[in-house]
């Protein structure tokens, strides 16, 4: 009898307490008249053109859902990391992102090969259309998130300082700081240059100090991180166009009726053109200001650089997207 009594009021308070957690989950999530509360996050600062497309994202989706749907965006890292932010969204507490790398995923991470994409308008054929739900999945399949979509990132290029880089030849030996992404250190060993994987945040001071010649990013960064106090030179090598993701928590994705999603990616989608302009807007705004902090700008032989770079491309991409779908995506470059 006795242990019958304690089983009784185990299960009555394992029932009570489910019961509170499960109310304290929902009064998180539902506001008044139904309303679900989504929160989203990034890094990236408030003037940045991605805070611009977050904001008017959560506005079309309040206004699609008619109030039934409302984001919160969170700009500059005020929720964490892109790590931790990531992590936020796998367990929930953060429901969406805005991600330039995704932890976990070899084919995110394979955006980054350089030159897996010819131009800007072959990377916006490829995550704008059906391959890109093949893309989306495998990704899915990796991480245990949902990829709502794509927006372009910006363009990246190499700087050194008082070295001009035009043809690979001129890589050689060159010890350039990469992310620690094994498919863009296979990427650039294979051009002739020594890559050095090194965190972001130990950059300025590599440069500053000769631990490193030269780095790859966008201008935006090259400029808001001042590398033109530890570099002279802008080399328009063009070697990759990578994106950046809009991640969700899966489970509260699933929770939407077919209409919310739909409405969500729809309107990603306009939301993702709308950011791609007002980025490239920006870009020759930072252009100027780099040149009046004396960078030079060369013209480098990208041909050059793609035909000896090539092989390595397609065997690294091939690897992670499979051969059909990379075949896929080769073909809308043409």
């Amino acid at each position: 009898m006795k242990l019958l009594y304690k089983s009784l009021v185990t299960i009555l308070l394992i029932g009570t307490l489910t019961g509170c957690s499960s109310k304290a989950n929902s009064d998180s999530t539902a506001g008044a008249n139904g309303t679900l509360k989504l929160r989203s996050a990034d890094v990236v600062d408030q003037k940045s053109p991605y805070t611009t497309g977050m904001e008017k994202f959560a506005e079309t989706v309040n206004e699609d859902t008619d109030g039934k749907i409302h984001i919160e965006h969170f700009h500059s890292g005020q929720l964490g990391s892109d790590a931790e932010i990531f992590e936020s969204v796998k367990q929930g507490s953060v429901d969406i992102a805005l991600q330039g790398a995704i932890p976990g995923s070899e084919v995110a991470g394979a955006f980054y090969i350089p030159y897996l994409f010819k131009d800007a308008d072959h990377l916006k054929s490829v995550i704008q259309g059906d391959t890109a739900e093949k893309i989306k999945e495998l990704i899915e399949e990796e991480t245990g998130i949902k990829v709502v979509g794509f927006v372009p990132f910006s363009t990246r290029y190499l700087t050194t300082n008082g070295i001009e880089v035009k043809t690979p030849s001129d890589l050689k030996g060159l010890k350039i700081r990469v992310p620690e992404t094994p498919a863009v250190v296979k990427g650039w060993k294979s051009m002739g240059a020594n890559p050095t994987p090194l965190s972001f945040t130990e950059l300025f001071t590599s440069l500053q100090t000769g631990v490193v010649d030269g780095q790859e990013n966008p201008y935006e960064i090259i400029y808001n991180n001042s590398f033109y106090e530890v570099q002279d030179t802008i080399n328009k090598t063009y070697h990759n166009f990578p994106v950046r993701t809009l991640i969700m928590n899966k489970k509260k994705y699933d929770s939407l009726t077919e209409d919310e999603k739909s409405i969500l990616e729809e309107n990603w989608l306009e939301i993702s053109s709308f950011v791609d302009e007002l980025y490239e807007e920006q870009e020759e705004g930072y252009i100027e200001k780099l040149k009046e902090e004396g960078m030079k700008f060369v013209d480098s032989d990208v041909e050059s650089f793609r035909e000896v770079a090539q092989s390595t491309t397609d065997q690294l991409a091939e690897e992670v997207f499979g051969k059909e779908l990379y075949e896929e995506i080769k073909l809308l470059g043409k």
